[in-house]
């Protein structure tokens, strides 16, 4: 990549970032990864799931001063699937990446993101790979699936979450009126992903590049509630065998896969 300032056909996209009693430290890393993209044609949704904290949140956001930076509070403290729900409803861009409250964009992440999604229509969201981080530094490298095929992308979902939720930009088409489930209150995002491709046969992928560094804290949802996790995940599982007869087959019978 260049690092110019690039505009492809002046395609708007929607950064939507709900924040929740966010250390001020951690959010200004993430508001100027954001604000600092080499592809600038962006409005950026900040949710505020923390009433209480209004005040000081906002007056960190404030101190930017940037037109693009739009602000919404929430009155009641909802959940970060209810919050990524009200910014998605207020996107106008054609294209919504997801962000964390405490995660830090790669500069060209914006510039990629939209560059595949125009040059593979197919494709109704893409991710990419990133780079985890922890308090003393410490970082390992987070990779996800990179393959176009329909069945390596359905089987994926069997070994883990297959996309990271803050490295994702949707097509606004393909959510159409999806959004995440507040059920769930660990694993929304796997949950969407899954209807997206099991029940709306949507393509997705992710980029062979590091496009998030992801931290990593005592605070992560995914850390301290292991078990609620596990719980979510299995029923999510149990759907998906329930609307895929092929993946069924070939998970009980593992001679038919291919």
């Amino acid at each position: 990549m260049s690092g110019e300032i690039i505009n492809y056909n002046n395609v708007k996209v929607s950064v939507v970032m709900p924040v929740y009693q966010t250390s001020e430290i951690y959010l200004r890393e993430a508001i100027k990864s954001v604000l600092e993209q080499t592809y600038s044609d962006f409005e950026f949704l900040i949710v505020n799931d923390s009433p209480p904290d209004e005040s000081r949140l906002q007056q960190i956001v404030a101190s930017y001063n940037d037109d693009r930076i739009i602000w919404i509070p929430c009155k009641i403290n909802s959940g970060i699937a209810i919050a990524s729900n009200i910014g998605i409803d207020r996107a106008q861009g054609l294209f919504i990446a997801m962000m964390d409250h405490d995660d830090v964009c790669v500069p060209t992440r914006f510039e990629q993101q939209v560059k595949f999604l125009k040059n593979n229509p197919k494709f109704g969201f893409v991710g990419g790979q990133a780079e985890a981080f922890y308090p003393d530094e410490f970082s390992v490298r987070l990779n996800y699936l990179t393959s176009s095929s329909t069945t390596e992308l359905k089987q994926s979902f069997f070994n883990g979450v297959p996309f990271l939720n803050p490295s994702v930009m949707f097509r606004k088409s393909a959510l159409n009126t999806l959004r995440y489930n507040s059920y769930y209150k660990v694993c929304a995002d796997y949950d969407l992903f899954a209807r997206l491709i099991f029940e709306q046969n949507i393509m997705a992928t992710n980029l062979p590049e590091i496009i998030l560094r992801y931290r990593f804290h005592d605070a992560n949802t995914s850390l301290n509630q292991y078990l609620l996790a596990e719980q979510e995940t299995n029923e999510i599982q149990h759907w998906i065998l329930q609307h895929d007869n092929v993946l069924r087959s070939s998970l009980y019978n593992p001679c038919k896969m291919v």
